[in-house]
């Protein structure tokens, strides 16, 4: 059974939705591609979180990471951040 996915907000998704934009900017749809790349990692989180030592899932074709926390009591997955790899940290 996959777990629930919970989308932090603000941060994780005041991310994506930024990113949807900026990326919509350069070129058409880019965004609406990324976005569906992100529900797809998603997913894969869902279906098995304990894949990785790490709780950060790095993304193709996207400079992007998806950090998140795993709540085995409630059975689900918080996701923290989308973080662009390219900018600082604390940005």
């Amino acid at each position: 059974m996959p777990y629930t996915i919970l989308v932090t907000p603000p941060t994780a998704t005041d991310d994506i939705a930024a990113v949807v934009e900026y990326y919509n900017a350069l070129a058409a749809d880019l965004g609406y591609r990324f976005a569906d790349l992100v529900a797809e990692y998603f997913d894969r989180i869902a279906e098995l979180p304990t894949a990785s030592a790490v709780r950060y899932k790095p993304m193709k074709r996207f400079p992007y990471l998806i950090t998140f926390t795993i709540d085995e009591a409630s059975h689900s997955v918080n996701i923290l951040r989308v973080f662009n790899t390219c900018q600082e940290p604390l940005h």
